[in-house]
C-alpha cells in the first residue's frame, strides 16, 4: 500500500514524539503522588524536600529518562511496525493511519474495563491464600486520587513496558536470531509480549514484599495479575499501536483504583 509523503516523513522522525510522551509521562508522575501517599501512608512531613519541589524533581527526572527510552523504542520499532501512530500524526501534523480510529479506541477502552474486572476478581480469589500484611495499606483514598493515578499506569508504564521493553525484545530477536533478514513472525511478538508482562510482574515483587511475606501465593498472585494485564496490553500495542495499549491500561486502572479499589 502506498503511503502519503506526509506519513512517510513523519515515520522517519522520533525525537519530537519522544519529547511529547516524556512530557506527558512527567505530568503523570506528578499526578500519581497523592494516590501513592494515601495508599502507602507515606510520611509526607519526613520528606527531605517540600512536597511540591520533590514532585517536580521526580517528574523531571522521569521525563529525562523517558525521552531516551521513548526515542530508542520508537527508532527500534520503526522497521517492526511497532509505533505510536495517533500521537505521531498529531505531533508531526500528518494524516492519521488508519483513518477514523474511533472504533478501535472504543474496543481498547472496553478491553481495559474487562481486564480491570478480571484482575479485581482474581485478586479476590487469591485473598484467602494471602498471608497477614506486615505493612498497612489504605483503600480509603479519595476517588479523584485514584483517577489521577490511572494516568501513570496508562502513560508511564506503557512507555517503559511496551514502547521500550517489548520493542527491544522484538528488535533483539529480529537482529540477533533472524539476522534482520526477514520480518519477525507471530511467535517472536507473542514471546516479547509475555516476557514484558513477566518483567512487569517481577518489578512488582519488591512492592509486594513491602506488604506481605513473599510466599508462593504472593508470588503467584503478582505474576497472574500482571499477566492478565500485560498480555492484552501487549497485543493491543502490537496490532493497533501504543495509544490503544495506553487507553486499555488507563481504563483497567480506573476499575482498580476508582470503581473496585484493589491492591
Amino acid at each position: 500500500m502506498a503511503t502519503r509523503p506526509e506519513q512517510s516523513k513523519a515515520q522517519g522522525r522520533h525525537l519530537r514524539l519522544a519529547l511529547f510522551w516524556a512530557a506527558l509521562g512527567g505530568i503523570a508522575a506528578a499526578m500519581v503522588m497523592p494516590y501513592a501517599t494515601a495508599v502507602l501512608k507515606l510520611p509526607v512531613q519526613d520528606a527531605p524536600l517540600p512536597m511540591p519541589l520533590l514532585i517536580a524533581a521526580q517528574a523531571l527526572q522521569l521525563g529525562v529518562l523517558l525521552v531516551l527510552l521513548g526515542w530508542l523504542g520508537l527508532r527500534a520499532g520503526a522497521p517492526l511496525g511497532l509505533d505510536s501512530p495517533l500521537a505521531r500524526a498529531l505531533v508531526y501534523r500528518a494524516p492519521v493511519a488508519p483513518p477514523r480510529p474511533g472504533r478501535s479506541l472504543a474496543v481498547a477502552a472496553l478491553a481495559g474495563l474487562v481486564v480491570g474486572g478480571l484482575i479485581a476478581g482474581a485478586a479476590r480469589l487469591f485473598a484467602p491464600l494471602m498471608p497477614p500484611a506486615h505493612h498497612p495499606v489504605s483503600l480509603s483514598f479519595a476517588r479523584w486520587q485514584g483517577f489521577l493515578a490511572s494516568f501513570y499506569g496508562g502513560i508511564v508504564e506503557e512507555l517503559f513496558l511496551r514502547l521500550f521493553l517489548m520493542t527491544a525484545l522484538v528488535w533483539c530477536a529480529w537482529k540477533l536470531i533472524l539476522k534482520a533478514k526477514r520480518a519477525p513472525g507471530h511467535a517472536v511478538f507473542w514471546t516479547a509480549i509475555v516476557l514484558a508482562a513477566l518483567v512487569f510482574a517481577a518489578g512488582h515483587l519488591p512492592a509486594a514484599a513491602r506488604l506481605w511475606p513473599l510466599t508462593a501465593a504472593v508470588v503467584a498472585r503478582t505474576i497472574v495479575l500482571n499477566l492478565l494485564a500485560g498480555i492484552p496490553f501487549g497485543f493491543l500495542y502490537w496490532r493497533l499501536g501504543l495509544e490503544h495499549a495506553m487507553l486499555a491500561h488507563f481504563w483497567a486502572d480506573i476499575v482498580l483504583k476508582v470503581l473496585l479499589p484493589t491492591v
